[in-house]
């Protein structure tokens, strides 16, 4: 057994394909996943796990060199706009539609039970050196 860190199966076997400049979706419960990008479910119920939770666990294993949300973040949904914003100060804001589209284009999706508007984060993969 692993001594810390992501202990799903699915998920850490995900984390450990990933490359330089893949790009990892964590998405709230509703954000619609289209076919192409692996996806890891997590959702349970309404928000759990949340994704802050989630989001805070897949920052502590990968190298992150830069993210992006969706624009409408900030007057919908604050408190998650604040949040990401401290975890991620690099952070690029699109509409979200276009953060849709760009979804197709991600190496993997990791699903949360998260239930509020626009939490969800585009993670474009870094190098440790």
């Amino acid at each position: 057994m692993k001594r810390g860190g992501i202990l799903h199966a699915g998920l850490s076997s995900a984390l450990a394909s990933l490359g330089h400049t893949d790009e990892v979706v964590v998405a709230d419960c509703g954000l619609p996943i289209p076919p192409g990008p692996a996806v890891v479910d997590l959702a349970f119920v309404f928000g759990v796990p949340t994704f802050l939770q989630v989001l805070d666990g897949l920052l502590a294993e990968l190298v992150v060199e830069g993210a992006v949300v969706a624009a409408e973040v900030d007057d919908a949904n604050p408190a998650c706009a604040a949040a990401i914003e401290a975890r991620l100060p690099v952070l690029r804001r699109i509409s979200h539609d276009e953060l849709k589209h760009r979804v197709a284009g991600a190496k993997l999706v990791v699903r949360t039970g998260e239930a509020t508007p626009y939490a969800n984060v585009l993670l474009r993969c870094g190098v440790p050196f």
